[in-house]
């Protein structure tokens, strides 16, 4: 029985790394980030989902499966593929993801982009804001400036220890801020977050 040759066998090592490095290449144009925005759109399904993200930001994804009446799976592939390829990104909210489109500020001088924080601020209150009882309090808040615990707890119909639970989650966001005047503590919605607030309200 013949073995290959030293040469042989190097050559067929050579031969095998450059067929891998080749199929390598083929899978990242097919799913990798140099694969164009447009071709990953092409396919129904994740273009279908890319839209909802984009005109519902902040969705979480069982949300996005009831919208689109899509099962997990199938929708759990699509955003992996959209999320890996930068078109959306996720924060987490709880026990929730919920899922924001990637837009591009490159028009946009570096004065006016907003920076990191605001933006993380920005996607807090719009995923407060698809919850009942923040929903509730943050709206209050807009209106009338400030408001006490007793008064969140009657607006939101809910206990006042489940006002002090949410009232504790936002402040840790920089939504709200709370002052104590004797035994009372009152609340309002922190500068920046009153400013973004309101341009969504006036966009919607």
């Amino acid at each position: 029985m013949k073995f290959p040759t030293k040469n042989k066998a190097s050559t067929a090592v050579l031969c095998f790394c450059l067929a891998g490095l080749a199929a390598y290449g083929g899978t990242r144009r097919r799913y990798g980030r140099d694969f164009k925005k447009e071709d990953i759109l092409d396919q129904g399904t994740r273009s279908a989902i890319y839209e909802t993200i984009l005109k519902n930001p902040g969705l979480h994804f069982r949300r996005i499966c009831r919208a689109l009446e899509k099962k997990m799976g199938v929708v759990q592939y699509h955003v992996s593929v959209l999320e890996k390829n930068g078109l959306i990104r996720s924060i987490r909210d709880g026990r929730y993801k919920c899922f924001f489109a990637e837009e591009s500020n490159d028009t946009l001088s570096p004065d006016e982009r907003p920076s990191d924080e605001m933006l993380a601020l920005r996607e807090s209150i719009i995923t407060s804001l698809r919850r009942r009882t923040p929903q509730l309090l943050i709206s209050y808040l807009a209106k009338e400036n400030t408001a006490s615990h007793q008064i969140l707890s009657n607006i939101a119909n809910v206990s006042p220890q489940a006002i002090t639970f949410h009232t504790q989650k936002l402040q840790k966001e920089g939504i709200i801020e709370s002052e104590k005047q004797g035994r009372q503590k009152f609340y309002s919605l922190s500068e920046q977050a009153r400013k973004i607030t309101e341009s969504l309200i006036k966009a919607n």
